[in-house]
């Protein structure tokens, strides 16, 4: 691939010693900049590269190593050949260098649009201007709209910056509504078959839909490969059918695949982003939270909804994200444009652009006090270094810290809403008792209907005893029926008439099993209601049983969405088809009593929580307003009066998230022993959201958190006393604590074997985290790094085992041979 003008004057612009930003769209060749820029300088240092995820460092060092780079790799739980002229790593391993003063030849921030985002932005943010006036920075994005402001700001802070923008995509993007691709697929029912197969038939396969969760990502899947027509089967080695197991290799097989975080990385990485790059797979399904992690292209996009599910809540898609995801239609050398399908209810390409980049409202707190403790030991000042911390930020005017004068400080006001509030809240459910309890995740689960419950405040009991529930659920649609009771509740289902029968071969069958279909006897002649909903034309007289039962009852259960044939009963001279919604996932919370509650009701309470505020009242202009970051800091002993941080915020600015307060808090109790609070570490960060019935000896570690600091909320730190992301039991659940009882079995929560994976990396990553912090003369953070480095070497070789093992290569076919996936 030759490099287009835009790529040869950003790599000039780099050999002339100046930062570049780069706004490119998605597969236009942004990463080959920095190649060319490698290859043809003569670097003064090492050459750093990172990314915003571990997937995408992976994949990236795996690139450049099978090129002949000497490259290292640096992703918190892994650090290869770090000393490598060219090191790939993910952003946050590389903070403790630049805060330091050290800084690599060349700083490359891939997706630096990550600015605007909540959790990481201040880390990507303070990269920008902690970098050394000697270190070159190269800015990547192709969803930023306003990099020339990215560019004025970066020019305010005394770099010298040039922007080299790219409008055309290398493949263009042409949107195709599915009503207008070839509809001649016969015998194949649902609605994702359907779409699959009028892609397929047009020749525009490989299709990638985005799907809103998991178990969405799954069912499509399934149902294609079930449904689908069959294909050239995709030929895998025993070592990839070992791999992936039986069910997922059925899956590979039909050349169909889906790709979420739950999946076991060996499975993602070894399987199914390999074959998707080669062209081998016809239909992935992808979660919508996944697409940033995504480095494969294909032929055409499909994005299901406008929200997804992020595990806690539902979320609205971006339209930078959109754009993300549609970028992903159009294989650079295969395809001469990519396309994007639509339905009347998914996003199309109007409602993807560019975000406008801002910065996130939360600050750095690490940042601010690693600084303030710099210029305290300078013999400086410290509010005064973070006054000047706060003007270089990516802003208009500084950030609040809570020392400006109170005169333009208005209750309510905009400046108010923008700051971070010291008060103890408690997050409380409505429980089916009829009684608000205390609930600190209130994290959703899918379970079936017929186990969850409704507690409404003049109303509780079974779902699906719930009259008007039910009859929502297809609503204008059918009658309620009655179905067995569920803890003495009578509970419906809803039936709907099918017309009149001649004659019945065969008596009905009301308790027909999950699966099976009640036997028909003679012709239907249909009423005048199921003519009109499945468009029977009045020249058809009588449906036969066949059609009745392959059409129309198929037909039928896909408008009672999520319902299954539950049997067909001959009442009121009709025959009735009646269907069950107990099976039908639903997004429940589980109460103390045991029961899953279905749209449950929440509230925030304040809480009255006694916590210390040590004000400077000797001096006006360092006695924080409340609800401001230094008065947080002040409330939770991070600081002395005059902004030198204390031992507490000392420790905890050694880390990036909340996770520090709580190691902090855990140190300071003398009867906690280190061995024991490194394995409850594991609990930090894993964010696993797991119902264990019991919880074991980890949970010192939130006990002796909340002890210390109280149920207080500060936006992205703590969350009713714990750290954001902190999961319950998830020591136990990886069997790392002595006392472990791992419950998994009898948990009603699903956990997969990527979260597993997930949460051991995220407590390697802050084992090594810890080993390499910097030193500090106190015995039990000295303890702690030591303990830290022990168990990381013991863990190390298990772990590289089990989250890096080694892959099985594609094979020769799979690599180099390019499937026609269209079907006659």
């Amino acid at each position: 691939m030759l490099p287009d003008p835009w790529q040869h004057t950003a790599v000039n612009h780099l050999r002339a010693g100046c930062d570049v930003i780069v706004s490119a769209p998605t597969g236009a060749g942004k990463t080959l900049v920095f190649e060319l820029f490698v290859k043809s300088a003569k670097l003064r240092a090492q050459a750093v590269y990172t990314v915003p995820t571990r997937a995408l460092a992976n994949d990236k060092y795996a690139e450049w190593k099978a090129a002949g780079w000497q490259v290292g790799l640096a992703t918190g739980d892994l650090s290869e050949n770090p000393r490598a002229p060219v090191l790939v790593a993910t952003l946050e391993t590389q903070l403790e260098r630049l805060i330091t003063g050290e800084g690599p030849s060349i700083l490359v921030l891939d997706e630096f649009q990550m600015i605007s985002d909540t959790a990481r932005g201040p880390h990507y943010e303070g990269a920008i201007v902690l970098a050394p006036a000697t270190t070159q920075l190269l800015l990547l994005s192709g969803s930023v709209e306003n990099p020339q402001e990215v560019a004025a700001w970066m020019c305010r802070i005394g770099r010298k910056t040039e922007v080299v923008a790219a409008s055309e995509r290398p493949v263009p993007l042409d949107e195709i509504p599915i009503d207008a691709l070839p509809q001649r697929a016969r015998n194949i029912e649902g609605a994702w078959p359907r779409l699959a197969a009028a892609v397929l038939l047009a020749d525009l396969a490989p299709l990638l839909v985005f799907a809103p969760r998991r178990h969405d990502a799954e069912t499509i899947a399934t149902r294609l490969a079930a449904r689908l027509p069959p294909g050239e089967p995709l030929s895998l080695t025993p070592a990839q059918r070992a791999l992936a197991g039986r069910e997922f290799a059925a899956l590979l097989e039909k050349r169909i695949a889906y790709h979420h975080s739950g999946l076991a990385y060996a499975v993602r990485a070894g399987l199914v982003e390999p074959l998707a790059k080669a062209g081998q797979l016809r239909v992935i399904v992808s979660t919508m939270g996944l697409a940033a992690g995504i480095n494969f292209s294909v032929r055409s996009v499909h994005v299901a909804s406008t929200t997804f599910h992020d595990g806690t809540a539902e979320q609205s898609l971006a339209p930078d994200e959109l754009l993300q995801m549609f970028g992903r239609a159009g294989r650079r050398g295969l395809d001469e444009r990519g396309y994007v399908i639509t339905t009347r209810d998914s996003p199309s390409l109007a409602d993807a652009r560019a975000a406008r980049l801002r910065r996130a409202s939360r600050l750095s707190w690490p940042l601010f006090l690693r600084i303030m403790r710099r210029a305290a030991l300078e013999g400086g000042a410290p509010f005064d270094a973070a006054r000047d911390f706060a003007k270089k930020l990516f802003a208009k005017s500084a950030p609040e810290l809570g020392l400006e004068e109170a005169g333009g400080f208005e209750i309510g006001g905009s400046a108010a809403q923008a700051l971070f509030g010291l008060k103890a809240t408690q997050r409380e459910l409505f429980n089916s008792e009829g009684v608000w309890e205390g609930h600190p995740a209130l994290d959703t689960t899918s379970v079936p209907l017929g186990d969850a419950w409704l507690a409404l405040e003049n109303d509780r009991g079974p779902a699906l005893a719930n009259t008007k529930f039910v009859h929502a659920l297809a609503p204008g649609l059918g009658r309620l029926f009655k179905m067995a009771p569920r803890e003495g509740e009578t509970c419906y289902g809803k039936e709907i008439a099918l017309g009149t029968q001649r004659a019945w071969a065969s008596p009905p069958h009301p308790n027909s099993s999950e699966g099976e279909t009640p036997p028909l006897g003679g012709e239907i002649k249909p009423t005048h209601a199921l003519r009109k909903l499945l468009r029977i034309p009045k020249i058809v007289p009588a449906l036969s049983p066949e059609k009745v039962e392959k059409v129309a009852l198929p037909k039928l259960a896909n408008f009672f969405k999520g319902a299954r044939l539950l049997s067909l009963a001959n009442k009121e001279g009709l025959l009735w088809a009646q269907f069950d919604y107990s099976a039908m996932p639903v997004e429940a919370i589980r109460d103390s009593h045991g029961r899953w509650l279905a749209q449950a009701l929440t509230r925030t309470r304040e809480l009255n929580v006694e916590t210390e505020i040590r004000e400077d009242t000797t001096s006006p202009a360092h006695a924080a307003r409340p609800g401001t970051p230094v008065h947080a800091w002040r409330g939770l002993g991070l600081i002395e009066a005059d902004g030198t941080p204390t031992r507490r915020g000392i420790i905890f600015s050694f880390f990036q998230h909340g996770e520090g307060l709580a190691i902090v808090a855990a140190l300071e109790d003398q009867t906690y022993p280190v061995e024991e609070m490194v394995l409850h570490l594991a609990n930090l960060r894993s964010d696993c959201r797991v119902d264990l019935p019991e919880a074991g000896g980890s949970e010192r570690l939130a006990a002796t958190c909340r002890g210390t600091y109280g149920f207080v909320n500060h936006h992205g730190y703590l969350e009713v006393g714990l750290p954001v992301g902190y999961g319950e039991g998830t020591a136990e659940l990886l069997g790392l604590s002595e006392d472990s009882k791992p419950r998994l079995q009898e948990s009603r929560l699903e956990v997969s074997e990527g979260d597993l994976s997930r949460a051991l990396v995220e407590w390697l990553s802050l084992l090594r985290h810890i080993a390499h912090a910097p030193e500090y003369d106190w015995p039990r953070w000295l303890d702690l790094k030591r303990v830290a480095a022990r168990v990381l070497t013991g863990q190390q070789a298990a772990a590289r085992a089990s989250l890096h093992p080694n892959l099985p290569p594609l094979t020769a076919k799979q690599k180099h041979e390019r499937p026609r996936h269209w079907i006659r």
